[in-house]
């Protein structure tokens, strides 16, 4: 080796070295940034789960890495075994973006076009409106179908064992239709029993051969599939709501048929994650159909949109969410970055508190501060009604009311959600707690109202001196 040809090979070595020194110290500081954020969203959840409002599994992923994955609370607890992150859960309403996707799959093949008409499928839907009603009005939620709470004898265990899925599309036919189609939006899970049945009638196959067919087994979502008949398969865990005394109830089984397409679907975190993963791609569908399912004018079963991150930061999601019987489910999409938080709960569990929780946990992915969530009304009312000491929080609170931080949002959808469980008198408390605390807003007023002719709270002890 030549004195030159030495000195250049001790130079590149120096630089390797260097380049490799480099690359550790970058390495070990994502680590222990990756182990921090770990930490941060850890200490969000446990703040949840310790004051009972949140057990389940969730998933949280960075930039397509998942760096947060855990399962709390029971999957069954009367044999007392414990929610693993493999357990599968009843997705109720965040079934529609997967039924939403196999649909315009199918479109793709040719089998049918979002501008059929519902009635070429089903001639009981007569009328001038209803047979303008097309599948794009019913993946979209403005075909003008009411939901399923509206259907004479929906509450009544004789009709979900009594009722098949024909009878059930005749039922819905005899619906009146709340407006004119594509005028607005009115959710609608009978749309999307529609929608299941359209799936079948074209492929001659089941609705759930067609999801396993389609999407399922294609993305290797091996814990997923359709809940059929009454009761659950062993694999999914079981769904429960608050008692009155305190501790939870298990759910009364009802048949899935009923719900089909639109919240018959169960998943696991690992599941859909390969779900979320397979949309950022075009192997379920091409990029025409891919903005149509997620429209912001006109989204098909997902919520698109910009939220607020913090006070300075605002960024691009898909999000959407379920509810059913305990089961309480929630995904959100940080397009952008690709992040996403996926949850799913077997306890009772709002709407808006699966969103806190998800959007506490989106400002550590943004490496921001995660809110302090000690003094927050509605998780100590949560945590009072499953330790059974409601009145006693509730008391407590009012005598330290500048000590909490009161939301109108918060409270009111936790009220809808005791109201839900069957606890008519504890509802009716909070519908007047957000009514005396926020004597300005004219939608508590109007919510304590409703709540009042409830058919829930019709026999709450309490009815007569709050409601009058």
């Amino acid at each position: 080796m030549t004195i030159f040809t030495k000195q250049l090979w001790i130079m590149a070595t120096s630089l390797l070295l260097a380049s490799c020194t480099s690359s550790q110290n970058e390495s070990l500081s994502n680590t222990k940034h990756d182990e921090k954020s770990k930490k941060a969203i850890e200490q969000v959840v446990e703040s949840y789960v310790s004051n009972h409002a949140f057990e389940g599994t969730i998933l949280v992923s960075k930039s397509q890495n998942i760096v947060f994955e855990r399962a709390y609370g029971f999957s069954d607890r009367e044999k007392n075994q414990t929610t693993n992150t493999e357990h599968s859960f009843l997705l109720a309403s965040l079934s529609k973006p997967l039924t939403a996707t196999l649909i315009l799959m199918l479109e793709q093949q040719g089998k049918l076009s979002l501008d059929d008409s519902l009635a070429n499928y089903f001639p009981q839907f007569t009328g001038p409106l209803k047979q303008k009603i097309t599948l794009h009005h019913l993946l979209s939620h403005t075909s003008g179908i009411p939901n399923h709470f509206g259907i004479d004898g929906w509450f009544e265990p004789e009709f979900h064992q009594a009722t098949s899925d024909l009878d059930f599309i005749t039922v819905i036919s005899k619906l009146p239709i709340s407006s004119a189609p594509g005028k607005d939006y009115l959710y609608s899970n009978p749309a999307y029993f529609l929608l299941g049945q359209i799936v079948e009638k074209v492929t001659a196959q089941s609705f759930s051969t067609n999801l396993d067919n389609h999407i399922l087994s294609p993305l290797s979502m091996r814990r997923s599939g359709v809940a059929t008949g009454v009761g659950l398969d062993s694999g999914i865990v079981k769904g429960y709501q608050w008692r009155k005394d305190g501790g939870y109830r298990e759910q009364v089984a009802k048949n899935m048929d009923l719900f089909g397409a639109g919240a018959a679907i169960y998943s696991n975190i690992h599941d859909l994650y390969q779900f979320d993963l397979a949309l950022y791609g075009n192997k379920l569908v091409n990029k025409n159909n891919k903005q149509r399912l997620f429209d912001p004018e006109n989204a098909y079963s997902w919520r698109v949109g910009n939220v607020a991150i913090g006070k300075e930061q605002n960024v691009n999601v898909h999000m959407y969410d379920g509810q059913f019987d305990g089961f309480s489910t929630f995904m959100t999409r940080f397009v952008d970055d690709k992040h996403s938080i996926i949850i799913l709960s077997n306890v009772s569990m709002s709407y808006f508190v699966k969103q806190q929780m998800t959007m506490d946990i989106a400002a550590i992915l943004y490496d921001q501060e995660a809110p302090n969530r000690s003094n927050d009304v509605s998780l100590a009312l949560i945590n009072g009604i499953v330790t059974g000491l409601f009145d006693e929080t509730l008391n407590n609170i009012l005598v330290n009311k500048e000590s909490w931080l009161f939301s109108e949002a918060s409270l009111s959808a936790l009220a809808y959600q005791v109201l839900w469980s069957g606890l008519g008198e504890n509802s009716l408390k909070l519908f007047s707690l957000i009514s005396t605390s926020f004597p300005d807003s004219s939608s508590a007023k109007q919510n304590l109202k409703q709540a009042c002719s409830h058919r829930l709270t019709l026999s709450a002890s309490n009815r007569e001196y709050i409601c009058n």
